[in-house]
């Protein structure tokens, strides 16, 4: 009887589409390119040992795993069951408190744990943005190039993006303005602008203060919110950054997400939105995951109030700084006639614009035959995985050691020269 209705069950089943099935929105989306999930592409053809310039991930070495397992062995041992149960909303409140102290310790307004709310890296926290504010058809702007996973969860809450370019100061705001100005034309709501102010991935620069001064009084004039991320702001190498949009606004119509995946390990999954306190609220009634897990909130916490965090984030900037100086200088020894590199001052990548008759497919794909992986620059763009910038490539530097990326120097002059012919 039981293999008669299977085989029935089947059949049925058989004659049936997952495409009839599926939402609307969810039609409109892919699962991602592996730029988007922070890994690798095709296999090399070369034997060589393959190195990874390809996403942003803390160095191997830098991990704390004695100090991390030493944390939660201690959060552990603690009676009671808090650490097993489930963790409301918000998520920890005294780790809440300390990311306050450390990653908002400049800001006027003195954030507290009222300002936060944790969640599953920086992507669930842009993530908790757009599902609190964003309606299908809302316009939110992006200035370009940027991180191909932010724009794909603001497809993802049907936003209708538009992007606008960069100049060295920042996002350029004549662009912008004029951006605004079309929405405002056409009748549509421009909601959010995406912005990511320091150490910009993919192209490593940081806007200056003025221009933050100046995007801030243009969205307040305008009464559009800004999403900052800053997920790399404590990566500087020759000293701290300009104030971040949150702090010079002293929090109003601002929302920055960070995260511990860049100063601790991507593994971690622990992030958070910060906007004043009525705002957070605002983004806790379209939360149905029911939280994060509070065990890591409390290891983390341990961690930060007697671990070596401060030390850690010290050593980790020293690192990075010597790593991006290696890969520089080995790149600049032999590109001259193929591109120019924008110099981060902090953060975990290189941009590189080629020189005209280059192409970031072809680099690309004599780069894979040499076992090195990057981004190809138009992976950055709203065209999505073609048609964007075909002239650039992103670097990071941040996960290889230090002798692996004077090697990777050596194989992409070997892969410029194939793909230049």
């Amino acid at each position: 009887m039981s293999g008669e209705i299977s085989r029935t069950v089947s059949e049925a089943w058989a004659a049936r589409r997952v495409e009839d099935y599926v939402s609307a929105a969810t039609r409109k989306l892919t699962a991602g390119s592996l730029i988007d999930w922070g890994l690798g592409g095709r296999r090399p053809r070369s034997d060589a040992p393959p190195i990874s310039l390809q996403g942003g991930i803390p160095d191997a070495e830098t991990q704390p795993r004695e100090q991390l397992i030493a944390a939660v062995q201690r959060v552990l041992a603690e009676p009671g069951d808090a650490a097993l149960i489930y963790g409301g909303p918000q998520g920890y409140e005294p780790l809440r408190e300390e990311i306050a102290g450390f990653f908002a310790r400049n800001h006027p307004a003195k954030p507290d744990a009222g300002w936060y709310l944790l969640s599953n890296g920086a992507a669930g926290a842009i993530e908790a943005v757009c599902a609190a504010l964003i309606d299908p058809g809302d316009v939110v702007i992006s200035e370009v190039p940027t991180f191909a996973g932010s724009l794909r969860t603001l497809r993802g809450k049907g936003a209708e993006l538009v992007g606008v370019g960069m100049d060295a100061e920042g996002i350029r705001l004549d662009r912008l303005e004029a951006a605004l100005d079309a929405a405002e034309a056409e009748g549509r709501r421009v909601k959010l602008i995406y912005t990511q102010p320091t150490f910009q991935n993919p192209t490593g620069l940081t806007a200056s203060l003025q221009r933050r001064m100046d995007l801030l009084d243009l969205a307040a004039r305008r009464g559009v919110l800004i999403l900052e991320d800053h997920a790399y702001s404590e990566l500087h190498f020759d000293g701290p950054p300009p104030p971040t949009l949150s702090e010079l606004a002293h929090g109003h119509g601002v929302f920055s997400v960070g995260t511990f995946s860049k100063v601790i390990a991507t593994g971690l999954r622990v992030g958070w939105v910060q906007a004043r306190p009525e705002w957070i609220e605002a983004l806790l009634p379209p939360r149905f995951d029911m939280g994060n897990s509070p065990l890591l909130h409390r290891m983390l916490h341990e961690y930060m109030v007697r671990g070596d965090f401060r030390e850690h984030v010290e050593r980790m900037r020293a690192l990075y700084r010597r790593k991006a100086e290696t890969l520089l200088d080995g790149l600049t020894e032999f590109g001259e006639p193929y591109f120019e590199i924008t110099r981060p001052q902090g953060g975990f990548f290189l941009w590189l614009r080629l020189h005209e008759g280059l192409d970031g497919e072809a680099i690309y794909d004599a780069a894979v035959d040499e076992a090195v992986f990057f981004g190809a620059g138009d992976r950055f763009y709203l065209k999505g995985d073609r048609g964007g910038d075909p002239q650039a490539i992103r670097i990071a530097y941040s996960w290889p050691p230090i002798g692996a990326l004077e090697e990777a120097a050596v194989r992409l002059e070997r892969a410029f020269g194939e793909a230049a012919g």
